[in-house]
């Protein structure tokens, strides 16, 4: 799958070729739409032009286009595409800066350094200031260190902050361009002025708008379920549950709880409410299955910002908690396990207690796997014993007890992708 890694094979002097053969096609991308012009780089605060904007945003669309239709298809993953980790409020502050610097300067990094190589004297104090500014700014960052370093995200795309697939953005971002397209013209020539480029619509722009606007929904339409990327990976993952390499029993699951290093545990309730009511381990979370697949990128998330997380998800029995853990595998999410005959299992396992007071009485008749096998005298939660009798530091004799009751199966494994990258 793309990026291709065996792109390592062609060298040194190889990867450097590739490098300045990007590099120059790049310059003269800019220079044919005319970036290294300052006037129709200010332009476009100005209203004279549309060109910068129209470029940039077709560049981004294309993009878009070409990498999440890749990704539907199955052709690229994008877990090994670097993405820039988000700085929120530094990022604010810093394009805001980068934007009055244009305005003032007329150039943008880039483009100011292919102005200069065709001997633009503007561009060339240009580049002598950011060199000035960059210098200035090294010396200075201890003074802003950490606003500098503050409102980190991580790896953060709209996919995320919206809790939806990609498909959905790539369509909500191509009518976002088409609208600032068409914005941008209207604007152009309400505020025209005799120095201004004229700026007619084509012929073929309702054409090309209907076309990008198509090609985007495209994309939305092919992306993959969750089910269908489950097809994709099951060849490999099946077998763990068939040879349940994958179903951790209740006494490791106690004891990995109680290690504070180096594993964090994350436990996944995926019953009903009136399930998790009746009963629930006190760390659990809860997050019903049909809810799932929207928290899939959190949980990622975490596990990229503490890659010694382990998901343990909990079921009554087992045939929701395994839907739960191929809707998670699918997603890539890394190190999910789910607890070995549910919940039933671990009241048969810590409950002694409770079942002896009365508190929780065994059922006669076991029916669905997907129901509690116990009677509750209330709907009392994690307020049972056997719910959260290991966080009492007395029962560290239990936890000595039970460690060698079970064939550990919990190893940790980083979540793939890009050991590094990205430009700026």
């Amino acid at each position: 799958m793309f990026p291709l890694a065996s792109i390592t094979a062609l060298g040194k002097v190889g990867l450097a070729i590739v490098e300045i053969l990007i590099g120059v096609g790049f310059a003269i991308g800019l220079e044919i739409s005319g970036f290294s012009n300052s006037y129709v780089l200010t332009g476009q605060f100005y209203f004279r032009n549309g060109r910068v904007i129209k470029s940039m945003f077709t560049a981004i669309l294309v993009a878009m286009v070409l990498i999440f239709g890749s990704v539907a298809l199955g052709l690229l993953d994008y877990d090994v595409i670097w993405v820039d980790p988000t700085y929120l409020w530094p990022g604010v502050v810093g394009g805001a800066l980068m934007g009055i610097g244009i305005i003032i300067g007329g150039y943008c990094p880039g483009t100011s350094l292919v102005s200069s190589t065709a001997l633009k004297k503007d561009a060339w104090f240009f580049v002598l200031g950011g060199l000035v500014g960059t210098f200035l700014f090294s010396e200075t960052e201890r003074l802003f260190h950490y606003f500098y370093n503050s409102s980190f995200y991580g790896r953060l795309t709209l996919m995320d902050v919206f809790h939806t697939h990609a498909g959905v953005v790539v369509f909500g971002m191509a009518v976002i361009i088409v609208a600032t397209f068409w914005f941008n013209e209207w604007a152009v020539n309400k505020c025209k002025r005799e120095d201004s480029e004229p700026c007619a619509t084509p012929r073929w722009a309702p054409i090309a708008t209907v076309a990008a606007l198509l090609v985007a929904a495209g994309v939305w339409a092919i992306w993959p379920t969750w089910q269908q990327r489950w097809n994709q990976v099951a060849a490999t993952q099946e077998p763990l549950l068939q040879q349940r390499q994958v179903q951790v029993s209740p006494a490791e699951v106690a004891v990995t709880l109680n290690k504070t290093k180096p594993l964090q545990t994350v436990i996944i309730d995926v019953r009903d409410d009136y399930s998790y009511n009746l009963f629930h381990l006190r760390w659990a979370r809860h997050v019903p299955l049909s809810q799932l697949l929207a928290a899939a990128p959190e949980f990622r998330k975490i596990a990229k910002d503490t890659p010694t997380t382990v998901f343990i998800i909990v079921g009554n029995g087992e045939k929701q908690a395994t839907e739960a853990w191929k809707m998670l595998v699918a997603e890539k999410v890394p190190n999910v396990y789910l607890l070995e005959g549910g919940l039933n299992e671990w009241i048969e396992t810590f409950g002694e207690e409770d079942l002896a007071e009365g508190k929780i009485m065994e059922a006669k008749a076991a029916g669905d796997e997907t129901l509690l096998n116990y009677y509750f005298e209330a709907a009392l939660g994690d307020h049972y014993r056997s719910a959260d009798m290991l966080a009492d530091p007395e029962n560290d004799e239990i936890l000595e007890k039970i460690k060698d009751q079970f064939v550990p199966k919990i190893k940790v494994k980083g979540p793939s992708g890009p050991a590094g990258g990205g430009c700026g």
